[in-house]
């Protein structure tokens, strides 16, 4: 498989599979793992909103650096991402973000709302990650040679 059909099984694993646990790191470099709901774009950006008094924010105002960890225990699939942190400018957010965001719902769940929406940490902020790392790892592939890795790297 080449990298462009790989590229396409990963946008449309992210778009499958909202949800990750973003890595930071705080000012005295203390790792900090927090739970978040995602939307993607074409170009593999990211995008989650967050308050900004919580952990994770704080720790990426001091820290742009991240990392995001998807997976889908059924596939036996996971994605690994690195990369850098942004604030998605305030005339993106509803023609660029929201209308992502919206359909992370799970189809089923007609009560669903996303957990932010009970946190009290204050304002919302739209964030954007910019990979500049992203491998995908597919274990549930039989490999022929014992030596061929379950990981493309992607970015």
């Amino acid at each position: 498989m080449d990298n462009k059909d790989t590229r396409q099984k990963v946008l449309v694993f992210l778009k499958h599979n909202p949800h990750g646990v973003l890595a930071t790191v705080s000012e005295e470099g203390k790792p900090w793992g927090s739970s978040i709901y995602f939307a993607t774009d074409e170009d593999l950006n990211l995008f989650f909103i967050t308050k900004i008094k919580t952990l994770k924010y704080h720790n990426i105002l001091k820290n742009h650096n991240v990392s995001l960890t998807v997976t889908d225990k059924s596939l036996q699939t996971t994605i690994q991402i690195a990369g850098k942190v942004s604030k998605v400018p305030a005339k993106d957010i509803v023609s660029v973000v929201m209308k992502k965001l919206a359909h992370i719902k799970p189809h089923d769940d007609n009560n669903w709302v996303p957990p932010i929406v009970k946190v009290n940490g204050g304002e919302y902020m739209v964030l954007k990650i910019t990979p500049q790392t992203l491998q995908y790892s597919d274990y549930q592939q039989t490999k022929s040679n014992i030596h061929d890795s379950p990981t493309e790297k992607i970015i």
